[in-house]
């Protein structure tokens, strides 16, 4: 990692001692950060633990199997299984934050897919995302009133875990997103995606497999999905007609816009808004 974390000694290090007030499904049990770490594990773990290495590398071996470990990487340590690993020339020490769960939490973790048996080590694509996340976990383990906050650690620590398990952002990831917030801004509008594709320096079918690969649908399916939010929006918050939501959501007229309506949700715009309107308050 480029940016170097410091003064990343955590106050609270044991956090199943506090109440919770919003309980987690995965309540955190404890916590770490240990820099220029040397000395090897060789044992067998009561729990399910997540070690963030963050600088440097070396050696994870469980199950007859040896994975090398370069940072940034995440390894993991399940209840009742031997694991043996630790830093290996040339690094002579890593950086590592390590997440403990109760070993009561291994089947949700692995229903959230956190935890796969085939899936011991895994590489962390977005660096910067999980320091911003390590900071901000700092911060609350340094509270003077951790029995305030632990809440929020629980939802980190998810947090945490989900950000190593994502894809890298790419540039073409950012292009997308920039489209995509386009057609949130404009849905009225019929958008032309060679055009789009086109302005953004893509090919068409780029465009269409980036696409896929980041909303798992086509463009043109996700601008339907997009004006029927955007128009059951308007049905339930607005007085409008139903010729002006049509219109505004970007549909030929309020008569396709009816029967596209119904195929997508099962009733009609006029159902929908008697079900869902809001009362003004």
């Amino acid at each position: 990692m480029d940016r170097q974390i410091k003064d990343m000694d955590f106050l609270v290090k044991h956090w199943a001692i506090y109440p919770r007030r919003f309980r987690s499904s995965c309540p955190v049990e404890g916590m770490d950060f240990l820099v220029g770490k040397t000395e090897w594990i060789d044992r067998t773990f009561k729990t399910c633990n997540f070690s963030l290495i963050l600088k440097d590398g070396g050696e994870f071996n469980h199950a007859g199997k040896c994975w090398i470990v370069n940072a940034p990487c995440v390894i993991t340590q399940w209840p009742g299984e031997p694991v043996r690993y630790g830093p290996k020339p040339p690094h002579q020490s890593w950086d590592e934050l390590y997440l403990i769960y109760n070993a009561r939490c291994m089947r949700r973790l692995q229903q959230c897919g956190f935890i796969q048996k085939s899936r011991p080590v895994w590489t962390i694509h977005n660096p910067e995302i999980i320091l911003g996340l390590t900071d901000e976990l700092r911060t609350l383990s340094r509270s003077a009133h951790p029995e305030l906050f632990v809440d929020r650690v629980d939802h980190l620590c998810e947090r945490l875990i989900l950000e190593t398990l994502l894809p890298p952002i790419t540039t073409e990831d950012q292009i997308i997103r920039q489209i995509i917030l386009h057609l949130q801004k404009h849905p009225h509008q019929t958008p032309d995606f060679s055009k789009l594709a086109w302005q953004h320096g893509m090919s068409l079918s780029t465009l269409r497999r980036r696409w896929w690969q980041t909303m798992k649908q086509t463009p043109a399916r996700y601008l339907i999905d997009l004006r029927i939010r955007q128009s059951s929006r308007m049905l339930a918050e607005t007085h409008r007609s139903i010729a002006e939501i049509a219109s505004a959501a970007g549909f030929e007229d309020a008569f396709y816009f009816s029967r596209r309506f119904k195929l997508e949700t099962g009733i009609t715009p006029s159902e929908y808004r008697r079900r869902h309107q809001l009362e003004q308050f």
